[in-house]
């Protein structure tokens, strides 16, 4: 499935509901992504979700795992938070302070909108329980080549209703090489967003 650029302003949350045609590989576009929710497809086993304890590091395979995270998920009221667990070393390696312990709104940057954007997307993903696949594209201070973001988002729950783990890979495609991981935005699109079901129709 894609979304052309014409259509990703008009995106909206009836997204979720469209037929991905998962099950034949054609909505993940990147295979470290595609590998990572299918290994936690095969944690759910016969559930909805697996539990934090289901998920092996070990059997992430090593050229995914510095694209992992993994963020607890804190209730203070109304308000859902996010604070890192675990973050691979693309998310840290520009500014060389790894995020564990750390709220999401300590980490990314809130320029052009990009934190309220990744916050949305697992605020979203807490609420509805689902796995989810983005993509977005935002451009650089002083670079007009705009990068693009590719994001699995899964749920992650002790109980089997709420979710209190998301286990997150995210791929970021750059227009040279050797370019930070967090750069300052000043632009973003978003051009995919779905929730991922293996039972849709194709």
């Amino acid at each position: 499935m894609s979304v052309d650029n014409a259509s990703a302003n008009t995106l909206d949350r009836a997204l979720c509901q469209v037929p991905t045609g998962v099950a034949r590989g054609s909505v993940i576009a990147d295979a470290r992504l595609e590998t990572l929710y299918r290994y936690w497809l095969e944690r759910c086993g016969s559930r909805a979700m697996p539990r934090r304890a289901d998920i092996d590091p070990v059997a992430i395979p090593a050229a995914i795992w510095p694209h992992v995270m993994i963020l607890e998920v804190v209730r203070e009221g109304a308000k859902v938070r996010f604070r890192y667990r675990r973050a691979g070393g693309v998310f840290w390696r520009a500014g060389g302070v790894e995020p564990t312990g750390r709220f999401i709104e300590d980490v990314l940057p809130a320029t052009a909108g990009y934190l309220d954007y990744v916050v949305a997307i697992y605020t979203e993903m807490a609420a509805n329980g689902r796995p989810m696949y983005s993509e977005n594209f935002f451009t650089r201070d002083g670079q007009s080549v705009p990068m693009r973001t590719r994001r699995v988002s899964l749920p992650l729950s002790n109980d089997g209703v709420v979710v209190d783990t998301v286990l997150a890979g995210h791929v970021f495609e750059y227009p040279r090489e050797r370019d930070p991981a967090f750069p300052v935005v000043d632009g973003l699109r978003e051009a995919v967003r779905v929730c991922l079901d293996e039972a849709a129709p194709v």
